[in-house]
């Protein structure tokens, strides 16, 4: 009976759905959408080789970043080569110690060039942070570090650009007027938060130190064993540190601290636009209800017949409820379908993994329900509670 009475009204019945419709879709797709931003977020931290069991080292203080920006405060690093060494010696346990010094450069073979604003001077540990990162060759080696070795590992857009087809380890190549042999070349990567890594290009960190005359070490990541570890790990290389430095001019971050902070970025921007989705329901809601007491004026003279043949209250309570909730439930229903629509073309488009969020499907499901329930007692306690007299009058 509830869905002939919404067959009955097809428009009016499609118009009252809309917002329930409108609501659920925006809960489900923000909700997906989210999930499906922080999991690319992951992908890429994970495929430039972020992980749980790593420790990032600043050479500046919080509060100094904090006024600076991150990349102003790198900048003015106090730490070195040294207090890396240092590190190194102190915790032989860590798997990788990674630093970097950043940099850029013009490239040149023969009468092609290349400028990168991504060179980085490592150690052979920097092979720890990305697995396999030289697809041709071999990556940097400790001789290379100690004997500051004129040596590079070009990326992909590099080796593509200035070799083409042709083979580039053995090459001799200009970096900043500096000659470079050729080692390896990078495997083919993504952007990461917008830098393209095939343009990364890797030579020995006492050679940076060299060719860009700075001994400041701008980021190293350590890398321990196991994720039980970091904490004992972060203690160890602040000690270390403080007593080379005497003071806190460093700051230490575990990676599990991004990857929280990322949580909770996306945790508020859900809940925002969650609650725009729920006013958008306690509209559709107010619609549904506006549209079943209508419909009980309108259905007055049914009521009158219906208890006059012996109907009791809770039957004609029990089917002004039921229509209620059909019609927040149709547009639940339809509002989870369109939402999944929409998230496959969206993840077409944008070339991101968006696959509906279950928890949030079970919440639109359950929300429509409630929706449909709390707009229909009112209408339907006052089908119930009509005279039959008065109603066959009506």
């Amino acid at each position: 009976m509830a869905l002939r009475a919404l067959k009955s009204n097809p428009l009016r019945s499609a118009l009252t759905m809309l917002g329930v419709v409108i609501g659920v879709f925006i809960v489900i797709t923000t909700v997906s959408m989210g999930q499906g931003a922080k999991n690319f977020i992951y992908d890429q931290l994970t495929s430039f080789g972020f992980g749980a069991n790593m420790v990032g080292i600043y050479g500046a203080p919080e509060t100094e970043q904090r006024g600076l920006g991150m990349m102003a405060a790198m900048m003015k690093s106090s730490i070195t080569w040294r207090d890396i060494e240092a590190i190194r010696e102190g915790m032989p346990d860590l798997k990788a110690v990674a630093p970097a010094v950043m940099g850029s450069g013009e490239f040149r073979y023969g009468k092609k060039t290349y400028d990168t604003s991504f060179v980085v001077g490592s150690t052979e540990d920097y092979e720890a942070l990305i697995k396999d990162i030289a697809a041709e060759g071999r990556f940097i080696s400790p001789l290379d570090v100690a004997y500051r070795r004129r040596v590079v590992v070009i990326g992909q857009a590099v080796k593509d650009e200035l070799f083409g087809t042709f083979p580039a380890v053995g090459e001799q190549v200009k970096l900043n007027g500096v000659t470079f042999r050729v080692i390896g070349v990078g495997k083919k990567m993504s952007s990461f938060f917008g830098m393209d890594l095939n343009e990364m290009c890797c030579i020995p960190i006492t050679t940076a130190e060299d060719l860009f005359d700075t001994s400041e070490i701008m980021e190293t990541w350590a890398v321990v064993r196991n994720i039980e570890e970091v904490p004992i790990a972060e203690q160890k290389i602040r000690k270390i540190l403080l007593e080379r430095h005497g003071e806190e001019d460093f700051q230490i971050r575990k990676a599990t601290d991004m990857l929280e902070r990322i949580d909770q970025t996306m945790g508020v921007l859900t809940m925002v636009i969650s609650a725009i989705a729920a006013i958008s329901l306690l509209v559709g809601s107010v619609g549904i209800m506006n549209i079943m007491l209508v419909s009980v004026t309108e259905r007055i003279h049914e009521i009158g017949i219906r208890k006059s043949v012996g109907a009791r209250k809770m039957d004609i309570f029990f089917q002004f409820l039921f229509e209620s909730v059909s019609i927040s439930l149709v547009g639940g229903i339809a509002g989870i379908a369109f939402s999944i629509l929409v998230l496959f073309i969206i993840g077409k488009f944008v070339n991101i993994r968006l696959a509906p969020s279950l928890g949030a499907v079970m919440i639109g499901f359950f929300v429509s329900i409630m929706v449909g329930v709390v707009s229909g007692v009112y209408p339907a306690m006052r089908a119930a509670r009509l005279d039959p007299v008065e109603a066959l009058r009506g």
